[in-house]
């Protein structure tokens, strides 16, 4: 499916104006962020192609800066139990192959963009049900992925690392406490599933 079969098709699957997907994939595409067409060949969007896009839309304050988006999500990694924590306790969250493929203790290091790519292979392989699964981006802050199981909602929370490293101490102009209003999309595991399906399915 060409970007632009997909950016119809995705934007009729969210139920969302064709022209905010298509202004996203024209701020990926002019970063160099999807592959663009050279002539007559039209290159087929990829999974990890169709992820970042929907969630370059939803964390995005400004559709046309959504490169940045992806690279600021390409810096947060998951809270999960590391690989020496594991060796020590072997505890075992028992739905992460289910959700991932993998154990709790692999994501470790794995950025968010990677990891909703891990989960949508999953989904689309019905091993854990789509509809109980969301994927929340706040807008110019900290994703995070929530999922139904064992009867509660529970959460894979990430932490996002600034682009540089600073040991000079900052004057914060405006705390955390002083946001009055936060702006968070959700995105269902359908949605997912969806896009590994034309993207990767056969």
């Amino acid at each position: 499916m060409t970007p632009t079969e997909f950016n119809a098709s995705l934007a009729g699957v969210m139920s969302v104006e064709r022209t905010e997907i298509a202004t996203v994939d024209r701020a990926l595409a002019k970063h160099g962020l999807r592959q663009l067409a050279r002539g007559r060949y039209r290159p087929d969007i990829s999974l990890r192609e169709g992820v970042q896009l929907i969630c370059a839309w939803a964390a995005a304050k400004s559709l046309t800066l959504a490169a940045d988006d992806v690279q600021r999500l390409e810096r947060c990694i998951p809270q999960v139990t590391t690989a020496s924590d594991y060796e020590y306790t072997g505890h075992k969250n028992s739905r992460f192959p289910e959700l991932f493929g993998r154990e709790e203790f692999e994501l470790e290091g794995v950025n968010f963009l990677d990891v909703t790519s891990m989960l949508a292979s999953q989904l689309a392989a019905e091993q854990f049900p789509a509809n109980r699964v969301w994927i929340s981006l706040e807008k110019g802050g900290v994703p995070g992925i929530e999922y139904d199981a064992d009867f509660t909602t529970q959460y894979l929370r990430f932490s996002c690392f600034p682009k540089t490293f600073s040991l000079k101490q900052k004057t914060v102009s405006k705390p955390e406490s002083a946001i009055n209003v936060k702006v968070t999309t959700s995105i269902n595991g359908a949605v997912l599933k969806w896009i590994h399906e034309v993207t990767e399915g056969v």
